[in-house]
Protein backbone atom coordinates (compact mmCIF):
# COMPACT_ATOMS: atom_id res chain seq x y z
CA UNK A 1 0.00 0.00 0.00
CA UNK A 2 1.32 3.43 -0.92
CA UNK A 3 0.96 6.17 1.68
CA UNK A 4 1.16 9.74 0.44
CA UNK A 5 1.00 13.24 1.83
CA UNK A 6 1.05 16.56 0.04
CA UNK A 7 1.69 20.15 0.99
CA UNK A 8 2.54 23.38 -0.83
CA UNK A 9 5.54 25.43 0.27
CA UNK A 10 7.28 28.57 -0.94
CA UNK A 11 10.38 28.07 -3.10
CA UNK A 12 13.25 29.53 -1.07
CA UNK A 13 16.85 28.61 -0.45
CA UNK A 14 17.08 25.99 2.31
CA UNK A 15 19.17 26.85 5.31
CA UNK A 16 20.32 24.30 7.84
CA UNK A 17 17.60 23.99 10.51
CA UNK A 18 18.68 25.08 13.96
CA UNK A 19 18.09 23.06 17.06
CA UNK A 20 15.27 25.18 18.38
CA UNK A 21 13.65 23.58 21.39
CA UNK A 22 9.91 23.28 20.89
CA UNK A 23 7.46 23.23 23.76
CA UNK A 24 6.64 19.60 23.08
CA UNK A 25 3.56 19.77 25.24
CA UNK A 26 2.25 23.12 24.10
CA UNK A 27 -1.50 22.81 23.85
CA UNK A 28 -4.49 20.42 24.14
CA UNK A 29 -5.41 16.90 23.24
CA UNK A 30 -7.20 17.95 20.06
CA UNK A 31 -5.44 16.60 16.97
CA UNK A 32 -6.78 19.14 14.49
CA UNK A 33 -7.22 18.24 10.84
CA UNK A 34 -4.44 19.82 8.78
CA UNK A 35 -4.84 21.05 5.26
CA UNK A 36 -3.18 18.40 3.12
CA UNK A 37 -3.05 20.29 -0.14
CA UNK A 38 -2.29 23.99 -0.28
CA UNK A 39 -2.20 26.07 -3.42
CA UNK A 40 1.25 25.99 -4.95
CA UNK A 41 2.93 29.36 -4.51
CA UNK A 42 4.61 31.06 -7.46
CA UNK A 43 8.28 30.82 -8.18
CA UNK A 44 10.62 33.42 -6.65
CA UNK A 45 10.95 36.80 -8.27
CA UNK A 46 13.28 36.68 -11.24
CA UNK A 47 13.43 38.10 -14.71
CA UNK A 48 11.89 35.59 -17.16
CA UNK A 49 14.76 36.26 -19.57
CA UNK A 50 17.35 35.38 -16.89
CA UNK A 51 15.85 32.08 -15.72
CA UNK A 52 16.82 28.92 -17.65
CA UNK A 53 13.96 27.48 -19.73
CA UNK A 54 11.93 24.64 -18.20
CA UNK A 55 10.51 21.54 -19.87
CA UNK A 56 7.44 19.55 -18.94
CA UNK A 57 7.34 18.09 -15.41
CA UNK A 58 8.49 14.54 -14.77
CA UNK A 59 5.77 11.92 -14.47
CA UNK A 60 6.09 10.54 -10.91
CA UNK A 61 4.55 7.22 -11.91
CA UNK A 62 7.12 6.75 -14.70
CA UNK A 63 9.97 7.55 -12.33
CA UNK A 64 8.67 5.17 -9.66
CA UNK A 65 8.39 2.31 -12.15
CA UNK A 66 11.80 2.94 -13.76
CA UNK A 67 14.84 0.79 -13.10
CA UNK A 68 16.88 1.79 -10.07
CA UNK A 69 20.66 2.18 -9.88
CA UNK A 70 22.72 1.04 -6.91
CA UNK A 71 24.17 3.66 -4.58
CA UNK A 72 27.38 3.08 -2.64
CA UNK A 73 26.81 4.42 0.92
CA UNK A 74 30.33 3.63 2.17
CA UNK A 75 31.17 7.34 2.50
CA UNK A 76 28.47 7.50 5.21
CA UNK A 77 28.86 4.00 6.66
CA UNK A 78 32.65 4.44 7.02
CA UNK A 79 33.03 8.17 7.69
CA UNK A 80 36.25 9.57 6.23
CA UNK A 81 36.99 6.54 4.05
CA UNK A 82 35.42 7.88 0.83
CA UNK A 83 34.87 11.30 -0.71
CA UNK A 84 31.41 12.82 -0.36
CA UNK A 85 29.29 12.67 -3.55
CA UNK A 86 27.32 15.75 -2.50
CA UNK A 87 27.73 18.86 -4.68
CA UNK A 88 30.25 21.39 -3.32
CA UNK A 89 27.61 24.11 -3.45
CA UNK A 90 23.82 24.08 -3.80
CA UNK A 91 23.50 27.53 -5.31
CA UNK A 92 22.60 26.14 -8.73
CA UNK A 93 18.93 25.40 -8.19
CA UNK A 94 16.13 24.48 -5.83
CA UNK A 95 13.34 21.94 -5.45
CA UNK A 96 10.12 22.24 -3.45
CA UNK A 97 9.22 18.92 -1.76
CA UNK A 98 5.48 18.98 -2.34
CA UNK A 99 4.29 15.36 -2.44
CA UNK A 100 5.65 12.36 -0.53
CA UNK A 101 4.65 8.73 -1.02
CA UNK A 102 6.10 5.62 0.57
CA UNK A 103 5.90 1.87 0.12
CA UNK A 104 8.02 -0.53 2.14
CA UNK A 105 11.55 0.87 2.05
CA UNK A 106 10.87 3.07 -0.99
CA UNK A 107 10.14 6.79 -0.91
CA UNK A 108 9.17 9.15 -3.73
CA UNK A 109 9.36 12.92 -3.31
CA UNK A 110 7.99 15.18 -6.05
CA UNK A 111 7.78 18.91 -6.52
CA UNK A 112 8.66 21.98 -8.61
CA UNK A 113 12.25 22.41 -9.74
CA UNK A 114 14.08 25.50 -10.94
CA UNK A 115 17.65 26.27 -11.94
CA UNK A 116 19.41 29.52 -11.24
CA UNK A 117 20.52 31.66 -14.20
CA UNK A 118 23.61 30.51 -16.15
CA UNK A 119 23.38 26.93 -14.91
CA UNK A 120 22.62 24.00 -17.20
CA UNK A 121 20.67 20.82 -16.54
CA UNK A 122 22.69 17.59 -16.69
CA UNK A 123 20.03 15.11 -15.59
CA UNK A 124 18.36 14.33 -12.30
CA UNK A 125 20.50 12.19 -9.99
CA UNK A 126 19.25 12.77 -6.43
CA UNK A 127 21.51 12.44 -3.40
CA UNK A 128 19.73 11.74 -0.13
CA UNK A 129 20.77 11.95 3.52
CA UNK A 130 18.50 10.39 6.16
CA UNK A 131 18.99 12.02 9.56
CA UNK A 132 17.27 11.06 12.82
CA UNK A 133 14.90 13.80 14.02
CA UNK A 134 15.52 15.81 17.17
CA UNK A 135 13.46 14.47 20.12
CA UNK A 136 12.13 17.95 20.98
CA UNK A 137 12.06 19.50 17.50
CA UNK A 138 10.96 16.95 14.94
CA UNK A 139 11.93 19.25 12.08
CA UNK A 140 15.63 19.46 13.02
CA UNK A 141 18.36 16.78 13.06
CA UNK A 142 19.14 14.99 16.30
CA UNK A 143 22.24 16.13 18.21
CA UNK A 144 25.37 14.95 16.42
CA UNK A 145 23.77 14.93 12.98
CA UNK A 146 23.41 18.66 12.41
CA UNK A 147 26.99 19.04 11.10
CA UNK A 148 28.88 17.66 8.11
CA UNK A 149 28.49 13.91 7.65
CA UNK A 150 30.78 11.46 5.93
CA UNK A 151 33.92 13.01 7.41
CA UNK A 152 36.19 11.38 9.96
CA UNK A 153 34.61 11.43 13.41
CA UNK A 154 31.06 11.98 12.14
CA UNK A 155 28.37 9.45 13.13
CA UNK A 156 27.01 6.99 10.59
CA UNK A 157 23.29 7.60 9.99
CA UNK A 158 20.86 4.85 11.07
CA UNK A 159 19.57 4.65 7.47
CA UNK A 160 21.22 5.28 4.11
CA UNK A 161 20.13 5.39 0.46
CA UNK A 162 20.94 2.09 -1.27
CA UNK A 163 19.22 2.62 -4.64
CA UNK A 164 17.78 5.49 -6.70
CA UNK A 165 16.22 6.23 -10.06
CA UNK A 166 18.51 8.35 -12.22
CA UNK A 167 16.84 10.37 -14.99
CA UNK A 168 19.30 11.35 -17.75
CA UNK A 169 18.98 14.60 -19.66
CA UNK A 170 18.39 14.63 -23.39
CA UNK A 171 21.08 16.54 -25.25
CA UNK A 172 20.51 20.27 -24.79
CA UNK A 173 17.12 19.74 -23.17
CA UNK A 174 15.99 22.27 -20.54
CA UNK A 175 15.41 21.27 -16.95
CA UNK A 176 11.97 19.83 -16.05
CA UNK A 177 9.58 22.20 -14.28
CA UNK A 178 8.95 19.50 -11.64
CA UNK A 179 11.00 16.46 -10.61
CA UNK A 180 10.54 13.20 -8.70
CA UNK A 181 13.21 11.61 -6.53
CA UNK A 182 12.63 7.88 -6.05
CA UNK A 183 14.93 6.30 -3.47
CA UNK A 184 15.26 2.93 -1.75
CA UNK A 185 16.75 2.98 1.75
CA UNK A 186 18.41 0.47 4.02
CA UNK A 187 21.03 0.30 6.75
CA UNK A 188 24.83 0.02 6.66
CA UNK A 189 24.71 -3.54 8.06
CA UNK A 190 21.53 -4.67 6.22
CA UNK A 191 19.58 -4.69 9.48
CA UNK A 192 15.84 -3.93 9.57
CA UNK A 193 14.93 -0.26 9.33
CA UNK A 194 14.98 1.34 12.80
CA UNK A 195 11.73 2.75 14.16
CA UNK A 196 11.44 6.50 14.59
CA UNK A 197 11.17 9.74 12.67
CA UNK A 198 13.75 10.84 10.15
CA UNK A 199 14.55 13.78 7.89
CA UNK A 200 15.35 13.19 4.22
CA UNK A 201 17.68 15.90 2.87
CA UNK A 202 17.77 15.98 -0.94
CA UNK A 203 20.35 17.53 -3.26
CA UNK A 204 22.04 16.87 -6.59
CA UNK A 205 24.40 18.26 -9.20
CA UNK A 206 24.09 20.67 -12.14
CA UNK A 207 26.70 22.27 -14.40
CA UNK A 208 28.42 25.40 -13.18
CA UNK A 209 28.14 28.77 -14.91
CA UNK A 210 31.06 28.24 -17.30
CA UNK A 211 33.60 25.76 -18.72
CA UNK A 212 36.32 24.83 -16.28
CA UNK A 213 34.50 26.22 -13.29
CA UNK A 214 33.47 24.16 -10.28
CA UNK A 215 30.20 22.32 -10.77
CA UNK A 216 27.27 23.49 -8.70
CA UNK A 217 24.23 21.70 -7.36
CA UNK A 218 20.61 22.02 -6.32
CA UNK A 219 18.99 21.42 -2.95
CA UNK A 220 15.48 20.87 -1.66
CA UNK A 221 14.23 23.91 0.23
CA UNK A 222 13.28 21.80 3.25
CA UNK A 223 14.01 18.43 4.83
CA UNK A 224 11.28 15.86 4.14
CA UNK A 225 9.68 14.25 7.20
CA UNK A 226 9.34 10.47 7.14
CA UNK A 227 8.55 7.85 9.79
CA UNK A 228 9.61 4.23 10.10
CA UNK A 229 6.89 2.13 11.72
CA UNK A 230 7.09 -1.69 11.87
CA UNK A 231 10.10 -1.64 9.55
CA UNK A 232 8.34 0.33 6.81
CA UNK A 233 8.66 3.93 5.68
CA UNK A 234 5.59 6.11 6.18
CA UNK A 235 4.87 9.73 5.30
CA UNK A 236 3.99 12.03 8.20
CA UNK A 237 0.23 12.84 8.02
CA UNK A 238 -0.44 16.44 7.02
CA UNK A 239 3.20 17.51 6.79
CA UNK A 240 5.98 17.31 4.20
CA UNK A 241 8.61 19.49 5.86
CA UNK A 242 8.54 21.50 9.09
CA UNK A 243 11.84 23.24 9.97
CA UNK A 244 10.47 24.51 13.28
CA UNK A 245 9.09 21.12 14.30
CA UNK A 246 5.56 22.53 14.09
CA UNK A 247 2.89 22.78 11.41
CA UNK A 248 0.24 25.50 10.86
CA UNK A 249 -3.21 25.00 12.33
CA UNK A 250 -6.60 26.22 11.17
CA UNK A 251 -8.29 27.76 14.20
CA UNK A 252 -11.37 29.00 12.35
CA UNK A 253 -13.67 26.40 14.02
CA UNK A 254 -12.56 27.55 17.47
CA UNK A 255 -13.64 30.73 19.25
CA UNK A 256 -14.55 31.96 22.71
CA UNK A 257 -17.69 30.17 24.01
CA UNK A 258 -17.30 27.38 21.43
CA UNK A 259 -18.15 23.90 22.70
CA UNK A 260 -14.89 22.04 23.33
CA UNK A 261 -15.01 18.26 23.04
CA UNK A 262 -11.88 16.48 24.23
CA UNK A 263 -10.52 13.94 21.74
CA UNK A 264 -10.28 10.41 23.08
CA UNK A 265 -11.22 6.85 22.19
CA UNK A 266 -12.68 6.62 18.72
CA UNK A 267 -10.18 9.08 17.21
CA UNK A 268 -7.32 6.61 17.48
CA UNK A 269 -6.09 8.31 20.67
CA UNK A 270 -6.40 7.24 24.30
CA UNK A 271 -6.24 10.13 26.75
CA UNK A 272 -5.50 9.92 30.47
CA UNK A 273 -4.91 12.63 33.06
CA UNK A 274 -3.04 11.90 36.29
CA UNK A 275 -4.22 13.82 39.36
CA UNK A 276 -6.71 15.91 37.37
CA UNK A 277 -8.10 18.99 39.08
CA UNK A 278 -11.57 19.94 37.92
CA UNK A 279 -11.60 23.59 38.99
CA UNK A 280 -9.47 26.49 40.13
CA UNK A 281 -10.49 29.64 41.98
CA UNK A 282 -11.45 32.57 39.78
CA UNK A 283 -10.64 35.14 42.47
CA UNK A 284 -7.33 36.79 41.75
CA UNK A 285 -5.10 37.12 44.84
CA UNK A 286 -3.77 40.45 46.06
CA UNK A 287 -0.34 39.78 44.55
CA UNK A 288 -1.96 39.69 41.11
CA UNK A 289 -0.56 36.30 40.14
CA UNK A 290 -3.15 33.90 38.68
CA UNK A 291 -4.18 30.69 40.42
CA UNK A 292 -3.39 27.54 38.47
CA UNK A 293 -3.51 23.75 38.44
CA UNK A 294 -1.07 21.24 36.98
CA UNK A 295 -1.70 17.73 35.63
CA UNK A 296 0.19 14.96 33.87
CA UNK A 297 -1.46 14.36 30.49
CA UNK A 298 -0.73 11.17 28.53
CA UNK A 299 -1.75 10.34 24.97
CA UNK A 300 -1.32 6.84 23.56
CA UNK A 301 -2.32 5.20 20.31
CA UNK A 302 -1.94 1.84 18.61
CA UNK A 303 -1.01 3.69 15.40
CA UNK A 304 2.54 4.72 16.24
CA UNK A 305 4.31 7.52 14.42
CA UNK A 306 4.49 11.28 14.21
CA UNK A 307 1.35 13.27 14.93
CA UNK A 308 0.55 16.95 15.07
CA UNK A 309 -0.65 16.95 18.67
CA UNK A 310 -1.95 19.51 21.15
CA UNK A 311 -1.54 18.29 24.71
CA UNK A 312 -2.45 20.34 27.78
CA UNK A 313 -5.04 21.19 30.42
CA UNK A 314 -6.99 24.42 30.04
CA UNK A 315 -9.50 26.57 31.88
CA UNK A 316 -12.65 26.32 29.79
CA UNK A 317 -15.09 28.35 31.85
CA UNK A 318 -13.65 31.52 33.39
CA UNK A 319 -16.83 32.14 35.38
CA UNK A 320 -16.51 28.89 37.35
CA UNK A 321 -12.82 28.02 36.95
CA UNK A 322 -13.66 24.64 35.39
CA UNK A 323 -10.58 22.85 34.04
CA UNK A 324 -10.47 20.08 31.41
CA UNK A 325 -7.97 18.43 29.13
CA UNK A 326 -8.66 19.89 25.72
CA UNK A 327 -7.34 22.36 23.16
CA UNK A 328 -6.28 25.96 23.38
CA UNK A 329 -5.31 28.61 20.86
CA UNK A 330 -2.01 28.36 19.04
CA UNK A 331 -0.87 29.26 15.55
CA UNK A 332 1.00 25.99 15.08
CA UNK A 333 0.86 22.40 16.33
CA UNK A 334 3.99 20.63 17.57
CA UNK A 335 4.92 17.39 15.81
CA UNK A 336 5.40 14.58 18.33
CA UNK A 337 6.48 10.97 18.01
CA UNK A 338 4.05 8.57 19.70
CA UNK A 339 5.61 5.19 20.41
CA UNK A 340 4.88 2.32 22.77
CA UNK A 341 4.88 4.55 25.86
CA UNK A 342 2.84 7.34 24.30
CA UNK A 343 3.48 11.02 25.04
CA UNK A 344 3.36 12.34 28.61
CA UNK A 345 4.00 15.77 30.04
CA UNK A 346 3.08 18.14 32.85
CA UNK A 347 0.80 20.97 31.80
CA UNK A 348 -0.66 23.92 33.69
CA UNK A 349 -3.95 25.78 33.45
CA UNK A 350 -4.47 29.20 35.00
CA UNK A 351 -7.19 31.81 35.45
CA UNK A 352 -6.36 35.36 34.40
CA UNK A 353 -8.41 38.49 33.81
CA UNK A 354 -7.99 37.96 30.05
CA UNK A 355 -8.75 34.24 29.94
CA UNK A 356 -11.64 34.81 27.56
CA UNK A 357 -10.07 37.54 25.49
CA UNK A 358 -10.06 37.61 21.72
CA UNK A 359 -9.61 34.12 20.34
CA UNK A 360 -9.48 32.35 23.70
CA UNK A 361 -11.52 29.17 24.15
CA UNK A 362 -14.37 28.99 26.64
CA UNK A 363 -16.68 26.06 25.90
CA UNK A 364 -20.30 25.85 26.91
CA UNK A 365 -21.23 23.91 30.10
CA UNK A 366 -21.79 20.76 28.03
CA UNK A 367 -18.03 20.21 27.66
CA UNK A 368 -16.88 16.98 29.27
CA UNK A 369 -14.16 16.82 31.91
CA UNK A 370 -11.27 14.53 30.98
CA UNK A 371 -10.67 11.79 33.50
CA UNK A 372 -8.16 9.11 34.15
Amino acid sequence: MVEAVTAGRKLTRRSAPGRRSVSALAAGLLALTLSSCDALPGMPDASPSDAPPSAQPMDPASVTSAESSSVDPSWLCQPGAEDSPLPPTTDGGAMIPETVSTEGNHITVSGPFQLEPEHSYTGFVPEGLLLPAHPENRGAPAPGYEGQLGVEGAPAPPMVVRQRVEVPAAGGAPSPSAVSAHLSVGTCDDAPLPEGQFLLRLSGGVDGPGPGEEDAGWAANGDVLVDVVDGRLRAVPGAVSAPSGEVPVDLSPLACHTVLEPVGDGDGLTVSVEDPATSVTTVLPEDGFPRSVTAQVTVTTADHGTRALFQTVVVVNPATGTVVAGARNASEIALQWIGEEGVTGAERAAVTSSVCGAGTLSPAPTARTASR
